[in-house]
């Protein structure tokens, strides 16, 4: 069963540093019904699931939303205490070739992103203490993985001028 047929109403969010864009579409006609932005606050975390259940009492009800790890992170938590099912979207920057950056076109891109993919196949949210712990782990290594390369080219380009150095001084004085 495709989402499109297993929930009545899916809401696709863009997530940015200051305020997240909301995009509430009907699953089965694709229909736009509601949109709205919340800042990136904490009572904008728990009013975005509450106008959300407003726009689809009753309903079954998937937020798709980009960055579950990153800027959504938090409202993804939210989602989840309220009891909507979240699901990761794929950003819409390389889906879109023409024109600029809009976050309103873009948590819809991220709604209907979902509508055909198998319900088994729709992905988790990436959210986790231990993914979190492993993603800031790699982030450190690959930073000191860079530093102990340039550290080696410092110190190996430091050698070879000074070998120079010293064969010019060698070959001056004679």
């Amino acid at each position: 069963m495709i989402v499109a047929e297993a929930f009545e109403r899916v809401v696709g969010v863009d997530t940015r540093a200051r305020t997240h864009t909301f995009c509430v579409i009907d699953a089965r006609t694709g229909a736009v019904v509601a949109g709205a932005i919340f800042p990136n606050t904490s009572p904008g975390y728990s009013r975005a699931p509450s106008w959300i259940r407003r726009q689809s009492p009753a309903m079954t009800v998937l937020a798709a939303v980009e960055g579950t790890n990153s800027y959504g992170a938090k409202v993804t938590a939210a989602f989840k205490v309220a009891g909507i099912e979240v699901t990761e979207a794929r950003p819409a920057g390389r889906r879109r070739d023409r024109g600029g950056k809009s976050d309103v076109i873009d948590d819809e891109l991220a709604a209907r992103s979902v509508l055909g993919v198998e319900r088994e196949r729709i992905p988790a949210p990436r959210q986790s203490g231990e993914h979190e712990d492993l993603r800031i782990l790699l982030a450190a290594r690959r930073i000191l993985d860079q530093q102990r390369t340039a550290n080696r080219n410092a110190l190996t380009r430091t050698v070879t001028d000074s070998r120079s150095r010293c064969r010019c001084t060698q070959t001056t004085a004679r």
